[in-house]
């Protein structure tokens, strides 16, 4: 029969045993939340597609990215294009977005966004409320195969009576991502 006073000496040294060693970080730990966490007004992310690899032989394709964002009933939206390098974790190659929709004064809110892959890139499609006035108009963009290049294009819906935001002539505007160093 063990006494009552071996079992205490033994939990005493066990806490102190304890004490004195260092946390250990087993291989398999578990990530936390924010190595994966996207900011909270981001509402929609999908995967749409591939582009290619140049023709030359630099390194390059990957994967197109839609992210949708909210703040105070006006949508936000950008378009990146990625790409996985050797440990297969994603890199942002660019990011472009939409001036006349990511305008905080502006108060468009998307809807009804769908994203399709195409023979020149990706086609992203959405309807667009106005928050000062009634009205509503279809929204077009179109992501080329080179990185930051978006094409932007809008049309009055049926019964609308507010126009849209506006574009260049012709109803379309192309739109790069700034050039890094």
């Amino acid at each position: 029969m063990i006494r009552r006073t071996a079992i205490v000496s033994l939990a005493w040294a066990c806490a102190a045993l304890t004490a004195m060693c260092q946390p250990a970080w087993a291989l398999g730990i578990e990530a936390p939340y924010s190595a994966h966490a996207t900011p909270p007004n981001v509402d929609w992310v999908q995967v749409c597609g591939a582009w290619p690899a140049p023709r030359d032989e630099s390194p390059g394709g990957g994967t197109y990215r839609v992210v949708h964002a909210s703040q105070y009933a006006q949508s936000f939206i950008y378009v990146q294009w990625l790409q996985r390098d050797r440990s297969d974790s994603a890199i942002e190659v660019a990011t472009v977005g939409v001036p006349e929709i990511n305008n905080d004064h502006a108060e468009w809110q998307l809807s009804r966004l769908r994203c399709q892959a195409t023979a020149q890139g990706i086609r992203i499609t959405a309807k667009a409320e106005s928050g000062h006035e009634d009205g509503t108009f279809d929204v077009t963009l179109e992501a080329g195969h080179r990185p930051g290049d978006l094409r932007y294009r809008s049309t009055p819906a049926r019964r609308t009576t507010v126009s849209p935001p506006p574009s260049r002539p012709g109803g379309s505007q192309r739109l790069t991502a700034p050039k890094t160093p």
